[in-house]
């Protein structure tokens, strides 16, 4: 029986889904399930690895891996590794060539082994296996005509062209039925394939490819049979971008005659809850139609997660000359929307027969054209017609309608096809106020698209953003009142610009335009230029909030030309990498180091020396009194979720030339967040580098812990935990130094030569415990999760355990027991530092005591003991002559404890005459000092002004 026609007229599949937590059961047998994890979807017990290096692939797929990243996959159970490209290619290598699948056995989430692969050093990166879903919904009134092609004036556009039969439509879906009466004719033929030969014969490393490649099967097997499994989605969407027309069957196409490529990248049994089939093999199949020669891919699915192995082959279609066109998505969301928020991708919402945006469909600032995407009537299974909605109807109309302009302008890139479907749309703006600039340039126009000679379009190709020196810090914190340059480099898609003009527009409410326009004058087609000369700027005000997303609007003119583009940055972020000397390391404002958003592991530089690799996967601050009682943000009980014990009180900050160093961090915390069972700690940490020989391999972390609890605490320990990662951490060990009190890490044999040391220098109530992260050596494992008796051991046991490895290590250093009484204050200090070699950590550890030992002589810390309001008091002599002394109080109170202050002094008559204070402060009580010199006897007042809080007091100057 051949294989298709038994795929296509079978009835009935009944499938049984199990939940187990997060997850879905796929079918008995098999380990691999779907984890949703928030909006993201990935395959569990699967990691993509990119190599720096091609590997050795053999016929069957599998690949020769290396010794070190052999021996780390091993500790989760490997079971097997293939390339993701074609056993045989051209020999041309495109770096996809470099990219893996790795499956194991264990339970650790691909998040966890993906971070823990990056840092080997045959490994240019690693992420899970990111799943997709389907833009569209199903949708049968009794209305079935194709609306859609007289709404974007499809019959005009033919009579321009009616498209080329050697442009093809790559279909990356849940397949295609190829032998339906209005598709057949349409469908791409591969004619270097010999059918069923069981041969490669055009030695594209897929056998028997006539009409396209299934990559997953019914069960994960691919074959040579694009069918769709069942009526899912791809057969629609294939009809949509070029049904056969002008045939006397069924509909009509945008398309015409423009050919289709079935790619098939779903799994049968890879289905939702609703029964809903999930794109598994998208990206690769994208690769095989770019490979296979189609000009247009049409991609109607999508989801959260951003993947790099998605940006690359976008990359890759493009540099190959294919035009990547994807769906928005069916959210009513404009959070990012993969694949279609990639850099050099089509996105496309949808509209209704009224250009009114679908109220399914996402919106944003990723989308660059509208198209009809409700009430669809195309192809279905069985040789059927159905009526569908979504984005997923509405990114096959723009696909087809590509295809036109590939065969319209033959010589055009395909980013140069993209921009003059997305410059001669219709703009719909006023029709959706409530999405102005948000669903693309327009909703398309196919007869505008092919018949403008004249399109113009220029597009900001990178932005660049700078708190440059002097004006500003240049610590790349976009922090309150710094004003932030942005440089862009433009390109000039389309047609010739004689007068450009470029500005920029704030879309947020937390910052001020400072320098808006630029004069970019005339530019040739595919010209590059930039505004170096004359930046963007803008300032940030004062009161923004951490982490806050910051949108800005860029707005072109030429003439009748007009258009704009979309960027955005994070002002001040609540995290930051303190750097300035040989050591750089992230430090958040949640009590953690190294990342802010573990286990993805993207924000922040995690730990590094001498500007190499990063060398720590996770660093976090543990309290503890007793294995019930513990405070931290380390990973917990699931080794995928850091614990989040500490509240944010104030963010973390950076400020360079600081009393005390050259660099100074500040934040302050609570345990308030570990409700019943807190402890009642207030933690403000300041961190201090110095930038000077021979202080220059090291950072301190001082933190000063406030006994909130309004008790005494007792036997209180404090600990920093640190996960190591050097490479192929079949060498990685951890010890301790008893000559110099300090736990250290090191790569037996070097690679890098790099050894990391963490000491307590506050005291000498020393603890180490040395973890090997399997648990091989004794101990405990921490693959499986960190519990609070574990971290209580580590923390509480002093040198409990001073050694781990060879392999996969972290460490714990503590120091206590300690007693803080009710109200009252303990200070607690560690350096983090590195060198080359135990010998240079046992100087760097000396000297960082020293230094610290000038820090608590120095250190006049107004902001321990935190009042709860404004206050001004009354100064100190009164009457004075000529200095005396003003004291006020700034609580923390709002969304930040920083406030703007102004302290001045006024004569009798209101004239100003001193500005005492004229800055921002953190929370505490302060005093300062006035001189009256030069001034003449009298009444004075001083009026102390923050937030919403004034208050004037009289003071009396006698001469």
């Amino acid at each position: 029986m051949n294989f298709c026609r038994f795929k296509k007229y079978y009835s009935l599949i009944i499938i049984t889904f199990i939940t187990l937590n997060t997850s879905v059961n796929l079918y008995a047998g098999n380990n691999i399930e779907i984890i949703t994890n928030g909006n993201v979807k990935y395959l569990s017990n699967t990691v993509i690895i990119k190599l720096k290096e091609t590997p050795l692939a053999k016929l069957n797929g599998s690949v020769e891996l290396s010794t070190g990243l052999t021996d780390l996959l091993n500790h989760f159970n490997l079971e097997s590794v293939k390339s993701l490209g074609p056993a045989k290619n051209s020999g041309e290598s495109s770096g996809l060539d470099r990219i893996i699948m790795a499956r194991y056995s264990s339970d650790t989430d691909p998040y966890f082994v993906s971070s823990k692969l990056k840092n080997l050093p045959d490994v240019e990166w690693a992420e899970p296996k990111f799943v997709y879903e389907l833009d569209y919904t199903p949708n049968d009134p009794s209305l079935g005509t194709q609306w859609n092609l007289a709404k974007i004036n499809a019959e005009l556009a033919w009579d321009i062209t009616r498209g080329d039969t050697n442009v093809v439509i790559g279909i990356v879906d849940t397949g295609v039925d190829w032998d339906h009466p209005d598709l057949q004719a349409n469908i791409w033929i591969n004619w270097n394939e010999i059918p069923n030969n069981g041969q490669d014969d055009d030695e594209n490393g897929y056998t028997d490819d006539v009409r396209g490649w299934d990559f997953g099967g019914l069960h994960g097997d691919p074959d040579n049979d694009p069918m769709e499994d069942r009526p899912d989605h791809g057969t629609h969407v294939a009809g949509i971008s070029s049904a056969v027309t002008n045939n006397g069957v069924g509909i009509a196409s945008i398309g015409f005659s423009s050919k289709i490529m079935a790619v098939k990248t779903s799994i049968d049994d890879y289905r939702d809850t609703g029964g809903r089939v999930y794109i598994v093999f998208g990206f690769e199949g994208i690769r095989y139609a770019v490979d296979n020669g189609a000009k247009v891919i049409n991609c109607s699915w999508g989801g959260s997660g951003y993947s790099i192995f998605g940006q690359e082959t976008i990359d890759y279609a493009i540099s190959k000359g294919a035009l990547v066109v994807c769906s928005a998505g069916n959210d009513n969301s404009s959070e990012p929307h993969y694949p279609s928020s990639y850099k050099g991708v089509l996105c496309v919402a949808s509209t209704t027969f009224g250009d009114l945006i679908s109220g399914f469909s996402n919106y944003g600032t990723d989308v660059d054209v509208s198209a009809p995407g409700e009430v669809i009537y195309s192809t279905w299974m069985n040789d059927t017609y159905k009526t569908l909605q979504g984005t997923s109807m509405a990114s096959p109309l723009v696909a087809g309608l590509a295809a036109l302009v590939f065969a319209q302008f033959p010589d055009y890139t395909p980013l140069q096809v993209g921009e003059q479907v997305r410059v001669n749309s219709d703009n719909i703006d006023t029709l959706n106020p409530s999405y102005i600039n948000q669903i693309g340039y327009g909703r398309i126009n196919a007869y505008s698209t092919l018949s403008n000679v004249n399109s113009i379009s220029v597009r900001a190709v990178d932005f660049t953003f700078t708190d440059e020196v002097p004006e500003d810090d240049g610590d790349g914190m976009f922090e309150p009142g710094e004003t932030i340059s942005l440089a862009v480099n433009f390109i000039n898609y389309l047609g010739p610009v004689s007068n450009l003009q470029i500005t920029l527009q704030s879309e947020n409410d937390y910052s001020s335009i400072v320098g808006g326009y630029f004069t970019a004058g005339a530019h040739s087609t595919l010209q590059e230029f930039n505004n170096n000369p004359n930046k963007f700027s803008f300032r940030l005000n004062d009161s923004i909030p951490p982490n806050t997303n910051l949108k800005f609007l860029l707005h072109f003119s030429d003439g009748s030309y007009t258009d704009y583009q979309w960027t955005n940055i994070v002002g001040n972020p609540s995290y930051g990498t303190q750097s300035g000397n040989n050591i750089a390391m992230t430090i958040t404002s949640k009590g953690t180091f190294a990342y802010n958003n573990y286990p993805e592991i993207t924000q922040g530089d995690g730990f590094t020396y001498l500007g190499g690799k990063s060398l720590l996967y996770e660093g976090a601050l543990i309290l503890g009194t007793s294995d019930t009682q513990i405070s931290d943000a380390a990973r917990g009980n699931d080794p995928d979720i850091q614990n989040n014990d500490f509240a944010v009180y104030e963010p973390f900050s950076l400020t360079t030339h600081g009393s005390i160093a050259d660099i100074q961090g500040f934040s302050i915390i609570n345990d308030d967040n570990a409700g019943g069972n807190k402890i009642g700690i207030k933690a403000y940490l300041r961190s201090y580098t110095f930038t000077s020989v021979p202080d220059e391999n090291y950072i301190i972390l001082d933190y000063k812990l406030v006994n909130t609890s309004g008790a005494g605490i007792n036997n209180l320990y404090v600990g920093l935990f640190f996960d190591w990662d050097f490479a192929n951490a079949d060498s990685d060990y951890t010890e301790w130094d008893n000559n110099r009190n300090f736990g250290y890490a090191f790569k037996e044999g070097g690679n890098p030569n790099t050894y990391v040391g963490v000491g307590l220098i506050s005291s000498e109530d020393f603890g180490f415990w040395a973890i090997k992260n399997d648990g091989d050596n004794g101990g405990f494992q921490i693959y499986d999760g960190f519990d609070d008796s574990e971290k209580w051991q580590a923390i509480s046991s002093g040198l409990g355990k001073t050694t781990a490895g060879p392999g996969d290590i972290s460490n714990v250093v503590s120091g206590g027991p300690f007693t803080i009484p009710a109200g009252d204050t303990l200070r607690v200090a560690f350096v983090v530092m590195a060198g080359d070699d135990q010998a240079a950590l046992e100087t760097t550890i000396e000297r960082a005591r020293n230094k610290y030992g000038e820090i608590i002589t120095s250190v006049n810390d107004n902001s321990i003991t935190t009042p709860v309001k404004f206050s001004l008091e009354q100064n100190y002599p009164n009457p004075f002559n000529p200095t005396t002394k003003i004291k006020y109080s700034i609580p923390a109170a709002g969304v930040s404890a920083m406030k703007f202050v102004q302290l001045k002094i006024y004569d009798i008559l209101g004239n100003e005459v001193a500005v005492l204070i004229n800055e921002f402060k953190p929370a505490g009580t302060y005093e300062v000092e006035f001189n009256g010199n030069g001034l003449s006897s009298g009444v004075y007042f001083y009026k102390l002004q923050a937030d919403n809080f004034v208050d004037t007091k009289k003071m009396v100057l006698i001469k």
